[in-house]
């Protein structure tokens, strides 16, 4: 994700009143290693609550997937994963 757009989120994100605005981009290492509860949180939230600037690709979502799917702990992050396809096929 490029700095301006993660800049633009954060000046835009600022300018909402009351309302929770997600601005996180998780690292390729965050999606490896983040407990499960955070990762979904913050993979929920990028995906689905993101500001324009950083809304994820399908292609940036695919490679997410494919890094949960290596996960010792792939099977308990099925929900997750299953959000990505639906995520990927534009569903």
């Amino acid at each position: 994700m490029p700095d301006e757009n993660l800049k633009a989120a954060k000046k835009w994100a600022a300018t909402q009143k009351g309302e929770k605005i997600e601005i996180c981009v998780p690292t390729r290492k965050e999606v490896a290693n983040l407990g499960r509860k955070k990762i979904t949180a913050i993979l929920t939230d990028w995906m689905c609550k993101s500001p324009t600037e950083i809304i994820p690709s399908r292609t940036q979502i695919a490679e997410v997937r494919d890094i949960l799917l290596a996960r010792d702990d792939a099977k308990k992050l099925s929900g997750l994963i299953t959000m990505c396809n639906y995520y990927i096929a534009n569903d």
